[in-house]
């Protein structure tokens, strides 16, 4: 999970900068999940033309 994220590469002293990254990384991921699920549902419930 770690890799995933790009967590292994982290390099902070403190814990507290550490979460924030965490957090940052969470938060982009969880946004660009929702959207690509969003897209991909009104893709699919898209009704074709009648031409």
């Amino acid at each position: 999970l770690k890799e995933f994220f790009q967590l292994n590469n982290v390099r902070y002293r403190t814990g507290k900068r550490a979460k924030v990254h965490f957090d940052l990384v969470t938060l982009v991921y969880n946004a660009a999940k929702l959207a690509t699920d969003r897209i991909r549902n009104a893709l699919e419930n898209k009704k074709p033309v009648a031409a």
